[in-house]
């Protein structure tokens, strides 16, 4: 081969090269614009709705468990409690009846009846134990006794009974003798919320504000402060004349009602109810009289499950 011909076919393969590289490059570049331009739309399907996740999960069952264990009880559960509480919840997918029958386990107790009175204690008597109210017991039986105190035996026979219905509350409701209003009616009738309470007015005032979580209006007040002064006077539309009375119609009134409602909607789940949830719980509680069944219609709640 002539060194002419070497030369000439050496530089057609090199101009072959770089076409090929041309063409490579250009192909590349026609790719990326391709993939630029183009772009990916969402179809929507009419009426194609993905079906609920009715599955409940099992950290928010036991956190549920833990949560009716203390408010309940004021305690966790221990043993094979939470074990058994699961069988129930399980049942039917953690639903509002499951739930239901599980808070029933807890009312016929008496470590749920003394929880009860031991959260009022705490709440309006500043936690007084039965040793504060026997030693108070025996100084009024001790003044009694002497001759002097005489112009006073009526008053002090009146404190003695009503500090030994006091004591009697555990023993009382364990019976089933005592419900829950009545539990809240001895708590507010006795010689340890009038000293927290001191003066016909302070012990009015704070029967509105403990329960009812207001301020009595000036008409409510003078009304209340004279039936519990001995004298006639209508409250809630009801006449009485005695402190007794006005205790009876004070708890038997809607506000009252309404009051429990507002308590555990604000204790439980930390805010207020509406005005219809207000009246359709109070109904609940004041139609079958049993607080249990209000406790259970709140603690059944999707929004106190944490499933909402």
């Amino acid at each position: 081969m002539s060194v002419l011909n070497f030369i000439s076919k050496f530089i057609a393969l090199k101009q072959l090269t770089l076409c090929m590289r041309y063409l490579s490059m250009l192909f590349f570049v026609i790719l990326l614009t391709i993939a630029s331009c183009s772009k990916t739309e969402d179809i929507t399907i009419k009426d194609n709705v993905p079906p609920p996740d009715s599955t409940i999960d099992s950290t928010t069952i036991d956190i549920y468990i833990n949560k009716c264990y203390i408010n309940i009880l004021g305690r966790e559960p221990v043993g094979n409690e939470k074990t058994t509480a699961k069988a129930i919840l399980n049942q039917h997918n953690f639903s509002v009846a499951d739930r239901q029958q599980f808070l029933q386990t807890f009312y016929s107790t008496t470590e749920y009846k003394r929880n009860q009175y031991n959260v009022t204690r705490n709440d309006y008597l500043r936690n007084v134990d039965s040793v504060e109210i026997y030693y108070q017991k025996f100084i009024f039986e001790n003044l009694i006794t002497q001759p002097q105190y005489a112009p006073f035996y009526d008053l002090l026979s009146g404190e003695i009974a009503r500090l030994e219905l006091l004591l009697s509350i555990n023993n009382d409701m364990a019976a089933g003798t005592l419900d829950y209003k009545g539990m809240l009616k001895r708590c507010t009738f006795n010689y340890f919320y009038d000293q927290i309470n001191m003066g016909t007015e302070n012990f009015v005032v704070s029967t509105y504000q403990n329960f009812l979580f207001r301020y009595p209006s000036d008409a409510e007040l003078a009304a209340g402060k004279t039936m519990v002064d001995g004298n006639t006077a209508v409250v809630f539309l009801e006449l009485g004349q005695t402190k007794t009375d006005y205790i009876n119609i004070f708890f038997d009134s809607n506000d009252f009602y309404e009051g429990q409602v507002r308590l555990m909607f604000n204790r439980f789940l930390f805010r207020e109810p509406s005005s219809a949830e207000t009246a359709f719980y109070a109904d609940i509680y004041k139609t079958t009289g049993n607080y249990n069944d209000l406790q259970s219609a709140v603690f059944s709640m999707d929004e106190y499950a944490g499933i909402q």
